[in-house]
């Protein structure tokens, strides 16, 4: 079995703002191989984002290739990238996004369900309630099971992140500075979690721009001037 699970080729990115142009990303190349937990270092607007969201299909790529699995993601529609995004990949966010109106339980089983029609729904409820509980349970909030995003920590909302994220069991982890909005304590905690996880063979891709929380992964690289450089 192929050890890389995924590879970015000559990555170039650039946004129209008015009249001006805003080039990000100019030729980032990586690899990530499996159960790595790989940090991409760089500065504030350096496009770490943008290249995130381009090894999680969530965006296209004005120039270069994205491969999972030996895969070109771009090569095969947006039904294949959908598939991707919702099947093979777990996004992190440092803002959490989580829906205000649901519950911990609901936030994370949603995931699990909206690939789904109404008939299939129904039969796929319990289930995901089921796996949704387990994951809880890992990220250890079973007390904070039927709370809403208001009544927790900032700490809370990340687990309840991280949960959501691997609800469908995906191949590969992205995490968009996940320690960002939190206090030093929580950030802890988190970076303690996602350890643990990489442990059991999760692979993670994380990007930050703190040093400290860098120096806890396997491999660091740098985004400089819209290309990525060993450390």
């Amino acid at each position: 079995m192929n050890k890389t699970i995924l590879r970015a080729r000559n990555l170039f990115k650039a946004y129209h703002m008015g009249k001006a142009v805003v080039r990000v990303l100019r030729g980032a190349s990586l690899h990530a191989e499996r159960g790595e937990f790989l940090v991409v270092m760089g500065a504030s607007g350096s496009g770490k984002s943008t290249l995130l969201h381009l090894l999680g299909a969530l965006d296209v790529p004005d120039k270069g290739s994205v491969e999972f699995c030996d895969r070109d993601l771009f090569l095969n529609g947006a039904a294949a990238r959908s598939r991707y995004r919702n099947h093979e990949v777990g996004f992190v966010f440092q803002f959490y996004h989580l829906l205000p109106e649901l519950s911990v339980l609901a936030n994370v089983a949603l995931p699990r369900l909206v690939t789904h029609g109404v008939i299939q729904w129904f039969a796929a409820r319990r289930e995901a309630r089921d796996q949704a509980k387990a994951i809880i349970e890992r990220v250890g909030l079973t007390k904070r099971i039927r709370h809403r995003p208001n009544e927790l920590s900032g700490g809370e909302l990340q687990r309840v992140a991280i949960a959501r994220a691997l609800i469908n069991k995906p191949s590969l982890l992205l995490a968009d500075e996940p320690t960002g909005n939190l206090d030093a304590a929580s950030g802890k905690e988190i970076l303690e979690l996602l350890e643990e996880l990489n442990r059991d063979g999760q692979t993670i891709i994380m990007v930050t721009h703190d040093a400290q929380v860098a120096a806890r992964a396997h491999r660091r690289v740098q985004l400089e001037e819209g290309r990525i450089r060993t450390k």
